[in-house]
């Protein structure tokens, strides 16, 4: 980096206005994006756009990646001819992320290495949501973590996860030996910040293990009294973390499962529980993280059962259910890399195109340095194509004719075969050939848009003098804000003297409080074209202006200690898992997600919506199961 004091990048879209009732965006905008979909990202002209992990401001969905596809999927909008290129592959993948780049993986494992694949994607860098943010400071490489997170229990992994993963050279035991015992974001536990925002400039911080505090363990009720609410407040909340009491006393097993999956964890506690409407997202920190959405949209079990207080006051079977899922002594345990799920693809991508980088190991990729020129190169049996928005994935007899629109023009390839890695939202505008009850599948689950920042301080002696490696931030802009991974791998270990830089990660959720009438997927879109109509600017106040607030008392100055910020705008983030309050029951084979997903001659689908999980494996396995649909078309 610059070692520059202020940060002043802006986002494109501080001229451009996109609203709920946005058809398109404007001609001048798509235009100028066509022809620089690198314009305002960062404000250094010595910058190496060759290589997008370095690449700060707006990330994520950031400018360029969807300026084809909107109006495709808002208007139809997209060209009518295509330029042919003259090529002929054995896959089309349309998606770079995990599970398009594990799709592309196991057909040439089981078709031979000599077959010809091409993945196209629409973002300037692979992965998909498993993206790298990368940073250097006084000649000290930093990371962070720009999308997908970790490897979320993976003893629990199907066998061809577990597979694939061996193959690209992921050892489950080493990673785990690799990270340090106080991980925060490996169980969410330990000694955290809480941190009450009180004015505009100042909060109130409390540092205690919260984890345990909420579940009636500990020294919970110093903790609780030290909240900047009212005595009698502190009081009903006691109660309710204590369980000595049976909030749901007289209903029979079945009327408590019914009342816990049917009404909302916020009227739960205010019906029940008489908490304040003030103090209803006292507790929604970790729900926004893990749903997108606070304990207005989620129900009384979805909450208790990720952590929220609660569990030892609904009377059994619940008390038993808390000892099993919050046992201190047996903590749940995540495996993170030093850049989230972004090593994954690194591995990947490594596996596919040799070429890129050294190595050949888990151990030597994370400071691995990728040569971006060999992903797309001529001769090579495997292509990555950056910045290419697939429109159009037509069956014409015995192959697939893909079009796509690269640097502002339209192209097409065919192919044997093509697996549809991108988002489920998407597929019916690529597709218009589907049955109807299949594009009302694709267009059911709503992706949960997210924010996830990467700030980068010059000094992290502020943060330590804090107390805590990670914090709950309940009523901020972001939600949670920790320290980036520091799993230290043969090739790389994150400085952490006090007074080296260090990479702060903050994750925040968009999505506002429910209306009367309203689902989480409402919530959800309502917060997307928010999100993409916030310009970079008001990211970086709201950046500024929390981290001083948690940080100032401990001489935290952001004009001196920010040298960097990159702003992982995920519009369309999480893939949609079904939420007890909206969706129902459905029987098995109809959920849309697996109506969605079906076959369409030599087109499969492949992505973690099919699956309707929002985790690394979901991605894997359905990378699978569309790859065994068309090698079965060849066994035929």
């Amino acid at each position: 980096m610059t070692g520059k004091k202020t940060i002043s990048r802006r986002d494109f879209l501080d001229g451009v206005a996109v609203s709920v009732a946005s058809a398109a965006i404007t001609s001048s905008a798509s235009a100028q994006l066509l022809a620089d979909p690198f314009a305002e990202l960062t404000p250094e002209t010595d910058i190496d756009k060759s290589y997008p992990p370095i690449l700060t401001g707006m990330r994520g969905n950031h400018p360029g990646s969807f300026d084809a596809a909107h109006p495709l999927a808002w208007s139809g909008d997209a060209p009518q001819s295509t330029t042919d290129t003259g090529e002929q592959y054995d896959l089309i993948v349309v998606g770079g992320g995990l599970s398009g780049l594990a799709a592309a993986l196991m057909f040439r494992r089981e078709r031979g290495e000599d077959q010809r694949v091409l993945i196209l994607d629409n973002h300037d860098d692979f992965g998909g949501h498993a993206k790298r943010n990368e940073f250097e400071v006084d000649g000290k490489l930093l990371m962070g973590i720009g999308g997908s997170v970790n490897l979320e229990a993976p003893s629990d992994y199907s066998k061809p996860v577990k597979r694939l993963l061996k193959e690209i050279g992921v050892d489950f035991e080493a990673l785990e030996a690799a990270m340090p015992a106080d991980e925060p974001m490996a169980t969410f536990g330990g000694e955290s910040g809480f941190f009450v925002k009180t004015s505009a400039d100042t909060g109130h911080m409390i540092i205690g293990e919260w984890t345990t505090a909420f579940q009636g363990r500990g020294d919970y009720k110093s903790l609780i009294h030290q909240m900047p609410i009212p005595g009698a407040e502190q009081g009903r909340i006691l109660k309710l973390i204590a369980g000595d009491w049976d909030y749901l006393v007289g209903l029979s097993i079945g009327e408590r499962m019914k009342y816990l999956k049917t009404t909302s964890y916020h009227r739960f506690l205010q019906d029940k529980v008489g908490l304040a409407s003030d103090s209803l997202a006292l507790f929604d920190s970790m729900l926004r993280i893990l749903f997108g959405a606070g304990g207005d949209g989620i129900s009384v079990r979805e909450a208790i059962l990720t952590g929220a207080p609660g569990l030892g006051s609904v009377g059994w079977p619940w008390a038993i259910a808390q000892s099993m899922f919050f046992d201190p002594d047996n903590p749940y345990k995540s495996l993170l890399f030093p850049d989230g799920n972004a090593s994954l693809a690194r591995l990947m991508v490594r596996n596919l195109i040799p070429d890129i980088a050294a190595g050949n190991s888990m151990d030597d990729i994370a400071a691995a340095k990728f040569d971006y020129s060999q992903l797309d190169r001529d001769g090579s049996r495997t292509r990555i194509r950056l910045n290419s928005t697939a429109i159009r994935a037509k069956q014409k007899d015995d192959e697939v004719i893909v079009s796509y629109v690269k640097d502002g023009a339209p192209y097409s390839a065919k192919a044997d075969h093509c697996i549809l890695a991108c988002y489920n939202s998407i597929i019916p505008y690529l597709c218009p050939e589907l049955p109807d009850a299949q594009k009302e599948g694709l267009k059911y689950g709503v992706k949960t848009p997210l924010i996830w920042a990467n700030v980068v301080l010059r000094n992290r002696t502020p943060f330590e003098n804090a107390g805590a490696k990670l914090y709950q931030c309940p009523n901020n802009f972001f939600n949670v804000v920790t320290q980036s991974p520091s799993t230290r791998l043969a090739d790389y270990q994150a400085p952490d003297n006090l007074n080296d830089p260090m990479v702060v990660f903050m994750m925040g959720s968009p999505v506002p409080i429910n209306e009367p009438g309203q689902t989480v997927r409402d919530q959800y879109r309502l917060a997307r074209h928010e999100l993409l109509a916030t310009p970079f600017s008001t990211f970086e106040d709201e950046i500024r202006d929390q981290l001083t607030a948690m940080f100032g008392e401990h001489g935290f100055e952001p004009d001196r200690d920010i040298e960097a910020i990159t702003v992982n705008r995920w519009a369309h983030g999480y893939a949609y898992e079904y939420l007890d309050l909206d969706d129902g029951h459905f029987k098995k084979g109809t959920y849309p997600n697996e109506v969605g997903r079906k076959q369409f001659g030599r087109i499969s689908i492949a992505n973690s919506d099919a699956g309707a999980k929002a985790y690394l494996d979901a991605a894997i396995d359905q990378a699978w199961r569309a790859v065994q649909e068309q090698l079965f078309i060849e066994n035929k």
